[in-house]
């Protein structure tokens, strides 16, 4: 005796509510990778706020010349800068080529 298996009926609109629902969560997906902070990005901060942090502890016990703490935060404005760039600079275009 052989048993025969048949296919479960589904209606339209069922199929139609599932496709929208998969649309939506791939569509959040989508939204929330693009929100992602640049991980360039995030280690250049995090970099620069501990290299600021040492040259600032070093300069309040007399260890490095305030002359030397300026050259100091002038390299992390640059860092900043940098960071940012790769945040928000950079977005749809090839960094390395110039957008070509």
């Amino acid at each position: 005796m052989s048993h025969k298996k048949y296919k479960k009926r589904h209606s339209q609109s069922t199929i139609n509510a599932k496709r929208q629902a998969n649309q939506a969560k791939l569509a959040d997906e989508k939204d929330r990778a693009r929100k992602r902070m640049d991980p360039t990005a995030r280690t250049l901060l995090f970099g620069n706020l501990v290299f600021l942090s040492i040259t600032v502890l070093l300069e309040r016990n007399g260890l490095i010349s305030p002359l030397f703490s300026g050259a100091c935060t002038i390299i992390g404005v640059i860092l900043l800068i940098l960071a940012l760039w790769f945040q928000f600079g950079g977005k749809g275009q090839d960094r390395w080529n110039g957008g070509k």
